[in-house]
């Protein structure tokens, strides 16, 4: 029975500085707030809006762009191997001696196959390859390797079609993005301007009409107001998402059937 071993992976630079950039923002807001208004619980759920938003700007900007040219890279390495193939070699050793060649952004992932293919049973390690991507596209690029090493037979046919059907998918994704992008800018730019609006009269809109809130049923009230504000923008960014469908290749799911 396969049991992923290790314990989480190693966050990488990149997600420590954006981890430490939606800190430094939703401390800085509460703090800002909290000190020049002396609302507490509006401040604090300022701040943690703040936190959400930059996160989801984050992912925005850097998720779909990276996941598009991984599965674009991983169309390109079966290309590979297919060829490695047609020379003559057999499926482990042509994906051995694609490692190389591949693209650096799957490297990782494709030395890790071929590492695991010398010591190990292939389904286990296809099933950790599609875990690596976390993408129903990458569980049937597994999938197809895996009948292609078992079986043997019609590999080259196989390979061309998942490198096909891999190409497609890429191309309907980029075209969906270019399609959500004028709404996506659109509903950033509203609520880069209304979140504006929001902590500047927490900020600087200081006036009799205001005093209501520095009891602290108000500032109850004011805090219950901005959450369902915040609660409405991570629900447009849900809806900004891309909607891919379930995986169907999973080492967990397959250890507990082991």
């Amino acid at each position: 029975v396969y049991k992923r071993q290790g314990g989480p992976r190693p966050v990488d630079r990149r997600s420590a500085q954006r981890l430490a950039a939606r800190v430094l923002g939703g401390s800085g807001a509460a703090v800002l707030i909290v000190a020049l208004s002396g609302w507490v619980i509006p401040g604090l759920v300022v701040g943690g809006g703040v936190f959400v938003a930059v996160g989801g700007w984050h992912r925005r900007s850097g998720g779909s762009d990276v996941e598009i040219a991984r599965l674009d890279a991983l169309a390109s390495w079966i290309e590979n191997v297919r060829d490695v193939l047609m020379a003559g070699e057999q499926p482990i050793g042509a994906i051995n001696s694609t490692v190389s060649a591949c693209p650096p952004i799957i490297r990782p992932h494709v030395r890790r196959l071929a590492a695991g293919l010398n010591r190990q049973d292939p389904e286990v390690v296809f099933r950790r390859f599609a875990d690596d991507f976390d993408d129903p596209l990458a569980d049937l690029v597994a999938a197809g390797l895996a009948i292609a090493i078992r079986r043997g037979a019609r590999t080259v046919p196989v390979l061309t079609a998942l490198a096909e059907q891999t190409r497609q998918q890429v191309d309907r994704r980029r075209l969906i993005e270019a399609e959500r992008a004028p709404t996506r800018r659109e509903v950033q730019a509203l609520t880069v301007i209304m979140g504006s609006l929001v902590l500047l009269l927490l900020v600087f809109g200081r006036s009799r009409y205001l005093d209501a809130y520095d009891t602290p049923e108000g500032q109850l009230f004011l805090g219950i107001m901005l959450a369902g504000y915040v609660a409405l923008i991570i629900r447009v960014q849900k809806l900004a998402a891309f909607p891919r469908p379930g995986r169907f290749l999973t080492a967990g799911r397959w250890a507990e059937q082991a």
